[in-house]
């Protein structure tokens, strides 16, 4: 059973004044408890001596919120017990909840849980700020085997926090080891202060949670030197960004008909692969290929080949022409764009408008003449994609969506490659944003706080993107045939793949992405 014992955390051995009441509470209502109230310093301690393979993920933690979050599932593993946030207020005995063997969890307000569900598509969020555990369960262990390779996420939501724990406990393999109650048990009060219950949670309330937010702090209002500042960076964007793509003549490109249709249910699928200096990649990818869990006779292959000086074009025929008849077929082009990129310095901010307009012409180029009625699906894979899952396609068709991208990694476990495939969340415009934009494409750092790529949430199944990477791009092919194309030129300004995934957001089309589904990019 849950041991009488309450576990606490604060940064020192001197919790603030103002959240003494808050722990006295516990004492008064349950006198017998031991009381275990652990500093950073402490936890550290902890942590070294019962879990030391996890230390250097701990240390690694930049905010001491994502300490607290990890070290209290350890604490409840290894003591078993309550643990409450310091601004918890016990409000009744918790004599319960002891007598149980399971872990007792409630969800948070549904007002928390609806902002989940429209950005992650968790239907409910776990509060991790009051759980009562027997000691050495196994679902602790869970939890901790996902947080090393959420250490980098943007969010301490997903790294550690209650994101994290409701993905953890959905795909726990045994759902009986939980007493999950509504919100009214240990969180009533919402984080705007109002009285929040579901229709039918009368659950007689335990503990109250006051979102003291000691770890967030909240961005000041701009004053007027923030002002004056975004005007003058807005103005130098609009002189300096050059030629665009309008935004109602891109959505009217696209027949309405198509963007109202269900996904194919055609198994016919051509894949789609731009390539260019490849030479030495293109048996490697066609080797790959043939692990591929689908029917051949269902495949087709096209090639677009353009600009190479390595003979790829000759090393491209060579390498084909001995597949006849196991694919369904094999098309090999060729299109030209006539740029020409030092390959040292192609990812530099001032290169991209150039290069991934010229990929965007390739791609164009594949969808016009590469592609065909009987072609249900379009998989766009890069030729310099090394490693997959065999069933990577089965389980991008089984999304029901018609347009999905995997987690494109360098390494196993590791950040994601592909940056191109992200999610914004308060996104501001301005002077922040205006400074990324480099020839009419907005660049910001691969660690701007606001852009999430699926390696931070890679807790989740699958989640709905703003724009897709092309490493790997599964598309219903009536979407291409009816217009939806990658934009040459900056629309909303991004371009290329990314641009693809926005005008498909605009039009209605929801991409989305498969954290869990790794593929593997060439690691250099």
């Amino acid at each position: 059973m849950i041991p009488a014992i309450l576990h606490q955390t604060w940064k020192t051995d001197r919790v603030p004044a103002c959240f003494l009441a808050y722990a006295d509470s516990w004492k008064r209502h349950n006198p017998h408890w031991t009381v275990m109230f652990w500093s950073d310093r402490m936890l550290l301690d902890f942590i070294a001596e019962h879990y030391p393979d996890f230390l250097p993920v701990f240390c690694t933690y930049p905010h001491g919120v994502e300490r607290s979050d990890a070290a209290r599932y350890m604490l409840l593993h290894h003591f078993g017990g309550v643990y409450a946030d310091i601004d918890c207020e016990c409000v009744a005995p918790f004599a319960p909840v002891m007598n149980e063997t399971r872990i007792v969890l409630c969800k948070e307000p549904a007002s928390h849980s609806a902002v989940q569900l429209e950005f992650r598509g968790l239907p409910y969020l776990l509060f991790n700020g009051t759980m009562a555990s027997p000691p050495g369960h196994p679902f602790w262990l869970h939890v901790l085997s996902m947080m090393p390779g959420l250490a980098g996420a943007k969010d301490v939501l997903d790294a550690t926090g209650p994101c994290l724990l409701t993905s953890a406990q959905r795909n726990y393999g045994d759902q009986a080891a939980f007493a999950i109650h509504p919100s009214g048990l240990f969180t009533p009060v919402t984080s705007a202060g109002s009285t929040e219950r579901e229709a039918d949670d009368d659950t007689t309330a335990l503990s109250i949670h006051h979102w003291a937010g000691t770890w967030w702090i909240p961005e000041p209002p701009p004053n007027w030197s923030t002002k004056l500042r975004n005007r003058a960076y807005r103005l130098w964007y609009q002189l300096t960004r050059g030629a665009y793509l309008d935004e109602a003549v891109a959505k009217a490109g696209v027949d309405k008909a198509v963007l109202s249709a269900p996904p194919p249910s055609g198994k016919n699928v051509a894949v789609l692969v731009p390539l260019r200096d490849a030479a030495d990649l293109i048996q490697p990818f066609l080797d790959a290929l043939e692990g591929l869990d689908y029917p051949k006779e269902r495949i087709k292959l096209v090639f677009c080949e353009g600009d190479s000086l390595d003979g790829s074009w000759e090393r491209l025929q060579a390498a084909t022409a001995g597949l006849a008849g196991k694919y369904r077929d094999i098309v090999l082009l060729q299109r030209r764009v006539g740029t020409s990129l030092d390959r040292a310095k192609r990812a530099k901010p001032r290169m991209q408008r150039v290069r991934r307009g010229a990929i965007a012409k390739v791609r164009n180029y594949l969808i016009d003449h590469g592609l065909s009625k009987d072609d249900d699906w379009a998989l766009w894979i890069d030729i310099d994609v090394w490693r997959f899952p065999g069933d990577a396609l089965n389980r991008l068709i089984d999304t029901g969506h018609r347009i999905a991208v995997p987690n494109c990694v360098k390494i196993a476990g590791g950040g994601s490659f592909d940056l191109n495939s992200f999610i914004v969340r308060r996104q501001t415009r301005d002077y922040r944003y205006y400074r990324d934009v480099r020839g009419g494409l907005h660049q910001p750092p691969a660690q701007t706080p606001n852009r999430y790529h699926l390696s931070d949430v890679r807790h989740l199944d699958i989640i709905g993107l703003d724009a897709v990477g092309g490493t790997m791009l599964l598309v219903d092919a009536a979407l291409h045939r009816g217009g939806l194309r990658f934009p040459e030129i900056p629309y909303r300004d991004l371009i290329e793949t990314e641009a693809f995934g926005v005008l498909a957001n605009d039009l209605g089309i929801r991409p989305v992405g498969l954290p869990k589904l790794e593929i593997l990019h060439v690691p250099w």
